[in-house]
């Protein structure tokens, strides 16, 4: 019955326009409250560019969560994340034991860790996926049950498996042929880094695309943006990598 259910997952995530919804509805039906999903796509982007500004990520958190933690500098100091960059496959959030484990946080570490106990956040687990060879991957689960370290391993121990089963299948999904719903490149921007993709100048793509060099390198700087680049050949790889050219 299990493969089953993530056999059925796994055709949905490929096949609905909105796969991050369809895991939403699935992971709510195995009693997580809210999820952050984040990649990057190199492995060493976490490391130069910090993990808010080298993630592509989406979370069906609290509006509170966003507003308290603040999306300018949100996962920079997560823990769990920062563990999860160091190899560790799993990090509880366990409820019983944050006096302990406070104390061992950066000070920075632990205000994020308080802000989000006191939001209610105090079940669940940080996991690192295994959905794609490159970058890195990593899936928080707030789990909907009392606040207790007991109530949480009852619940992973039913549903832990499967919850992490369905994360990596999120993961391959996304990163397979949907990353855009992350990066969010434009047509245009898309247009302009697959002619430079093909070996063509500047004023050749803007010819083909009827658009002025000005409009050119304003499409070309969003783009760089938006795929957490410092130059266009860093932008036009990460695009190639992340299958976002219709090459």
């Amino acid at each position: 019955m299990r493969s089953d259910l993530l056999l059925d997952l796994a055709e949905a995530l490929h096949t609905d326009p909105d796969p991050l919804a369809r895991f939403r509805d699935f992971a709510a039906d195995h009693g997580v409250k809210g999820f952050f999903y984040g990649f990057s796509a190199f492995r060493s982007d976490v490391g130069e560019l910090g993990y808010t500004a080298g993630l592509f990520h989406h979370h069906t958190y609290s509006p509170e969560w966003e507003r308290e933690i603040g999306v300018g500098a949100l996962i920079d100091n997560d823990h769990s994340i920062t563990a999860m960059d160091h190899g560790q496959r799993m990090v509880e959030w366990l409820p019983d034991e944050i006096g302990p484990f406070l104390a061992t946080l950066p000070a920075a570490q632990r205000r994020q860790f308080e802000t989000e106990h006191e939001l209610g956040m105090t079940c669940g687990a940080s996991l690192l996926l295994d959905g794609n060879p490159l970058g890195f991957s990593g899936m928080g689960l707030w789990i909907d049950t009392p606040p207790e370290t007991a109530a949480f391993r009852r619940h992973w121990a039913g549903e832990g498996e499967l919850l992490t089963a369905a994360s990596n299948l999120l993961d391959v999904a996304v990163r397979g042929d949907r990353t855009n719903l992350l990066v969010r490149l434009s047509p245009r921007e898309i247009d302009c880094l697959s002619w430079l993709a093909r070996g063509l100048r500047p004023a050749e793509i803007c010819w083909r695309l009827k658009i002025s060099e000005k409009t050119f390198e304003k499409h070309i700087a969003s783009a760089k943006k938006k795929l957490k680049s410092r130059t266009r050949d860093q932008a036009l790889a990460k695009a190639v990598l992340l299958q976002l050219l219709p090459l």
